[in-house]
């Protein structure tokens, strides 16, 4: 008897999922995990038609439950925490708006921390965490969201570090961005960057942008992330979302083949070293839009960053290739509500004009933050003025001010306070 296997593309969160297996009107859910292997093979009584996808999720989700992970997701989930932290000898910690919260429970055993890994971890995943490296991989739970995990030894002992995705990627206006990020996916080529610390959501503003190039192009969209943390569906766009460790080696690997697979736009999750920097300015050269992310505080670290990793001797190249690729940089951050009902994003944004291009090209860095304080014709505008609207719409303290790290005045902002399009 033939068993039919339909491949699915994306996270699985049809209803069905949740329904037993029947064959022949008999349950047979109990044999899902002869079922997970790389040859689907098996006898029945009658046909069956089930998706690879939806039997890995079942097994899973029974893995899960048993290991007792499970429902530490779904409280983290259902408190909206950005983050879950498991460690042997401790509580389980949720990060709920910047503040830790310790869950009422024993503390976690190395047994069950091993146990929940051996659940969670596919073979590879697993032989690499043997071999005393750190794990980073998405984990796909239906009913409850997409999480992202990396798991890492210490001084002390094991540390599994989760963090909450859900399926539903929002828009940039639900995210607070500057309405010139409608303007930005228009873009055909150049390089745009998204800069700020840990934490900071650069993946979410990431994802938000793919998806508005997705709902209004007809492009060819490559994504190269360490791990996949947004599920993106095709729309107007074809989108194609590689994995690190998974489907490439590594960034610069994935941004070198990407070239060749004829690609309108490449995004990268991480700009990290001087190879992946290199390839991503060049392909932004060479007429495809690259949009990065980086870790730095502001947009002119971002530059200053770009420039450092190479050597002294390449630096004035680099910045002549760079002022004429670069299109924008988006430095964010974090606020808590004044309100203590989430967090709220504060921006910098520099646009490259013809007289940024100049400063970046003549080494004369030190200036650029002066003309994004006075840039707002041209959209820019530096993070003590994003936070000074924020505090004058009563969304943050004004205390979060003194956060801004800049000294100098600030312009008058435009009438209306938010910083306009046009």
């Amino acid at each position: 008897m033939n068993i039919e296997v339909e491949n699915l593309r994306g996270p699985p969160n049809q209803p069905a999922l949740y329904s037993p297996i029947t064959v022949g009107g008999e349950d047979r859910s109990n044999l899902l995990p002869a079922l997970l292997t790389d040859k689907v093979c098996a006898k029945f009584d009658a046909p069956l038609i089930v998706s690879v996808a939806q039997l890995k999720t079942k097994f899973n989700l029974n893995q899960l439950n048993e290991c007792g992970l499970l429902p530490w997701l779904h409280e983290a989930v259902q408190l909206h925490a950005s983050d879950l932290f498991l460690s042997d000898g401790e509580q389980p910690v949720l990060k709920i708006y910047g503040t830790f919260k310790r869950l009422i429970e024993n503390a976690v055993t190395t047994e069950k921390l091993l146990k929940i890994i051996s659940a969670i971890l596919p073979s590879q995943k697993l032989n690499e965490y043997q071999n005393g490296q750190e794990v980073d991989m998405g984990l796909d739970v239906p009913g409850c969201s997409r999480f992202r995990l990396n798991i890492f030894r210490h001084q002390t002992g094991i540390t599994i570090a989760i963090r909450p995705i859900p399926y539903k990627i929002p828009e940039m206006r639900e995210l607070g961005l500057p309405p010139v990020f409608e303007d930005l996916a228009h873009l055909k080529h150049g390089l745009i960057l998204i800069t700020g610390p840990a934490g900071s959501g650069k993946s979410t503003t990431l994802a938000s942008f793919i998806n508005q190039i997705n709902r209004q192009e007809e492009l060819h969209i490559i994504t190269i992330e360490e791990p996949v943390e947004y599920f993106i569906e095709h729309q107007r766009s074809l989108v194609h979302q590689r994995e690190v460790g998974s489907h490439t080696a590594s960034f610069s690997d994935g941004l070198r083949s990407a070239l060749r697979e004829n690609p309108d736009v490449i995004i990268v999750g991480e700009l990290r070293d001087l190879e992946s920097i290199t390839l991503a300015i060049r392909a932004a050269e060479t007429g495809h839009l690259v949009v990065g992310t980086l870790h730095s505080g502001t947009a002119t670290q971002a530059i200053t960053r770009l420039l450092d990793v190479f050597e002294v001797g390449r630096q004035a190249l680099i910045r002549v290739q760079l002022a004429q690729s670069l299109q924008a940089v988006c430095s964010q951050r974090l606020y808590k509500r004044s309100d203590g009902k989430g967090m709220v994003v504060a921006t910098e944004m520099l646009i490259a004009t013809l007289a940024i291009r100049n400063i970046i090209r003549d080494q004369r860095i030190h200036e650029i933050r002066g003309y994004m304080a006075t840039g707002m014709r041209e959209q820019m505008h530096t993070f003590k003025q994003s936070i000074q609207v924020l505090i004058d719409e009563n969304l943050v303290d004004a205390s979060c001010i003194n956060e801004s790290g800049e000294e100098n005045p600030v312009p008058e902002l435009p009438l209306g306070g938010r910083f306009r399009t046009r």
